[in-house]
């Protein structure tokens, strides 16, 4: 093995056995593909490139093979390298790719290593992911957005750039990781609609301070990426934590307790088939908001009231939605969390609760994993892992669970 390749898998599984072809164009921003390439390896996948002429004047063909472990295509022999590589792979990746190679892509011009590959991999009806980067009057102009919607029109998805100092730049490495895991992962929840609630909210003290908690949201965050990736239409509804919303997802963003109740009570209208209330609102508002700076030297007294509880109304306004809690507890047992997992259950008429300690090392507000009591109707779930995987195992317990209420 290529010893490039003892980073697969370093960072995760989620590309694990998945094969993408990297196709790089003659944009400046190909200078991006080896980090870009590494980090589709991280993942566990598989990595093969092939170049456009100008795209190997920009970054060497050895470089790629370096980074990717794997010969790089630079042009066409007898060999048919652009079948090949479209029949290998399982998705075809154009980053950045040019004004000039998206325009003959959408008109079916097959002159060049990376054209060709595109065209053959629509015939065999793979999944292909295009991320234009470019100057910014060029992404702008009229024929090449017409020929950026023919492309959508025919399949291909479309990573829209980041637009900056006029130019219509690369997205992020991750943001690109993201979408093309989303485009492989199993779409078991295609044609469901996934409502998620995740991080804090804040209350007010005066104009300038505020009460919160430590929560940084991640959890309700990796609950809507994993819904997005499995195919489900997602609606985030985000408090002021620390975690930013995955692409793709569409976000609700609130402040304080009243606004979180009230954007959640209004969204189950739209009948959701689940709703995954991950959130960590204040319990607690302020009674006597001072509408004045409160001065350091003053002592103050704050009255603090008890705050709407997201949950309370939920099973009378969504009936029908499939219903999960999550219950954060400090210091206690086993036995002690699954007791009070099931009382939210029984008092918020749940269909699951997600129980956690949040003392407990590693498994608290900002880590990347969790220890968790995962109670519903089919049984008892312990669960120490990270918290993509956490919400992937929700996930797939609700997907068992109205599967076995269809088939009663």
């Amino acid at each position: 093995m290529h010893p490039s390749k003892n980073i697969k898998g370093s960072e995760g599984n989620k590309l694990k056995n998945q094969n993408i072809a990297l196709c790089i164009t003659g944009s400046v921003a190909a200078v991006k593909c080896v980090e870009l390439s590494r980090q589709l390896m991280r993942q566990g996948a598989e990595v093969k490139v092939t170049m456009t002429e100008k795209a190997t004047e920009l970054v060497t063909p050895q470089l790629m093979q370096w980074a990717t472990g794997n010969p790089v295509v630079t042009k066409l022999t007898g060999d048919i390298e652009h079948v090949e590589l479209a029949q290998w792979a399982d998705l075809i990746l154009v980053a950045p790719s040019t004004a000039n190679t998206l325009s003959k892509i959408s008109c079916a011009i097959d002159d060049t290593t990376v054209t060709s590959l595109v065209s053959v991999a629509q015939g065999l009806q793979k999944p292909i992911l295009i991320v234009p980067a470019m100057h910014g009057s060029m992404y702008s102009h009229e024929t090449i957005q017409d020929n950026l919607e023919k492309l959508e029109e025919t399949g291909i998805r479309i990573l829209e750039p980041r637009i900056e100092e006029g130019k219509a730049k690369l997205p992020g490495i991750k943001e690109i990781t993201e979408i093309v895991t989303s485009m492989l992962h199993s779409k078991d929840l295609c044609e469901k609609k996934v409502l998620v609630t995740a991080g804090p909210t804040r209350e007010k003290i005066d104009p300038v301070k505020i009460i919160t908690n430590e929560s940084s949201g991640k959890m309700g965050v990796e609950a809507a990426r994993a819904a997005l990736s499995r195919g489900a239409e997602v609606t985030l509804i985000l408090g002021v934590g620390t975690e930013s919303p995955p692409p793709g997802v569409n976000t609700i963003r609130v402040k304080d307790t009243s606004e979180m109740k009230k954007a959640v009570m209004k969204e189950l209208q739209n009948r959701y088939d689940v709703f995954i209330s991950a959130a960590a609102p204040q319990d607690f508002t302020v009674k006597n908001v001072s509408e004045e700076k409160i001065r350091h030297s003053e002592p103050v007294e704050l009255n603090l009231v008890p705050a709407p509880r997201i949950l309370d109304d939920a099973r009378q306004k969504a009936p029908e939605t499939y219903l999960i809690g999550f219950k954060a507890e400090c210091g206690v047992s086993n036995e002690e969390l699954e007791k009070a997992a099931r009382e939210k259950m029984s008092e918020n008429e749940l269909d699951m609760v997600v129980a956690n300690d949040v003392l407990r090392p590693q498994a608290g507000f900002k880590s990347s994993t969790n220890e968790v009591l995962i109670l519903s109707k089919s049984g008892l779930n312990e669960l120490k892992s990270p918290k993509i995987e956490i919400a992937n195992k929700i996930l797939d317990i609700f997907l068992e669970e109205i599967k076995g209420v269809k088939n009663e």
